[in-house]
């Protein structure tokens, strides 16, 4: 799964901890795996970024920095074709029409709420950086996985799992706990030990029951019922 990479660019120390904190609170909860890398100012990330290359998924810059803005720091990354996602943070609402110039995810203005950060961020990510695909490879075998269309992978036979999509199913030579590990935290989990469900296809959930969308059921194994709880209220509440 790919790890989603911010640059946090804030002149205070508290306001940068704070967001950086929050950040990590936001995506630990989503299972997102990530990197943030702090910044004190638009010229310590130019540097960053001219010598690693364009290495972040998305900048939170604060608009009113030191000697270079972060709007001015956006405008010369967009010149140069930098596609990186941008949220600007700002006090000062005066700024938004200028900002949309370099065509920003999100505006946050200070003081700053959890909600909007969550907001932008989890945005982000599911439009622009979220799989959309994983690749199975085993010996000469691949399959390439269209992760929207899995409803559930369930223990076949022969050491195979089968892997249920909305038009059809695929067998695979591999175990389900090896699949597991290769498809996105957050998004399939399991219900038993037999089974690996999507939550995007999951109608309702009670005790020892999962109800999916296409009108099949699936058991929950007692030992998967605790967090497969907490991973689909987290899910729907996102």
């Amino acid at each position: 799964m790919h790890t989603y990479c911010l640059a946090v660019c804030e002149d205070e120390q508290v306001i940068r901890e704070e967001i950086c904190g929050l950040c990590g609170e936001i995506l630990e909860n989503a299972g997102i795996p990530y990197e943030i890398t702090p910044f004190s100012d638009a010229e310590e990330l130019g540097r960053f970024i001219e010598t690693r290359g364009e290495i972040f998924d998305v900048l939170i810059l604060d608009i009113e920095l030191g000697s270079k803005s972060g709007m001015e720091f956006a405008k010369e990354l967009r010149r140069k074709k930098g596609r990186v996602s941008i949220i600007f943070l700002t006090g000062y609402e005066k700024y938004l029409r200028e900002g949309y110039s370099v065509q920003p995810v999100h505006f946050l203005l200070k003081p700053m709420k959890k909600g909007e950060l969550e907001e932008a961020l989890l945005t982000d990510w599911e439009l622009n950086h979220r799989s959309r695909a994983v690749l199975l490879q085993k010996g000469s075998r691949s399959l390439n996985l269209p992760l929207a269309s899995v409803l559930w992978a369930e223990t076949g036979g022969n050491h195979n799992v089968h892997i249920v999509l909305e038009n059809g199913g695929a067998e695979f030579p591999i175990s389900l706990s090896e699949l597991e590990i290769l498809l996105p935290p957050g998004q399939f989990v399991r219900c038993h030990n037999s089974y690996l469900a999507s939550l995007a296809h999951v109608r309702e959930f009670k005790k020892s029951t999962l109800y999916m969308d296409n009108g099949s059921e699936l058991p929950v194994g007692r030992k998967y019922y605790k967090r497969f709880q907490e991973a689909f209220i987290s899910y729907i509440t996102q």
